[in-house]
């Protein structure tokens, strides 16, 4: 093989490889408003129970009062690193879990996103 066909090949090489690991963060999970803004929690505990845990916890934390600010609280957590992939809800609860990111809101312990998805519901359902 000549010297520059090898080294046109490894280029080629490169950027599939280069594409091909870009396209995993370009695939990955989108969280949409209406994703965020509905707790997995709705169906077993109800619109009126998710409402006021969601009111609770905007009185707990003034500072996470808007829905972008709620949003923003998840997705800082769901996605560390521009570059990284968002896992899907449900494996982020999971880690809120195993991380020690929950609150305790109306009497239920929840994970950091959930109560910030239970406040993201209530204010678009208030």
């Amino acid at each position: 093989m000549q010297r520059r066909t090898f080294l046109s090949a490894s280029a080629a090489t490169a950027g599939a490889a280069l594409l091909a690991g870009l396209s995993g963060c370009w695939n990955a999970p989108r969280y949409t408003r209406e994703t965020l803004g509905t707790p997995a929690l709705l169906a077993s505990m109800g619109h009126d129970r998710i409402v006021r845990i969601g009111r609770v916890y905007l009185e707990m934390t003034p500072a996470e009062r808007t829905a972008d600010s709620l949003r923003d609280g998840i997705l800082d957590i769901a996605t560390p690193w521009p570059w990284s992939s968002a896992p899907p809800l449900d494996a982020l609860v999971a880690a809120d879990f195993e991380q020690n990111r929950t609150v305790f809101v109306d009497g239920w312990m929840l994970s950091a996103a959930e109560a910030r998805q239970c406040a993201l519901y209530a204010l678009a359902h208030s």
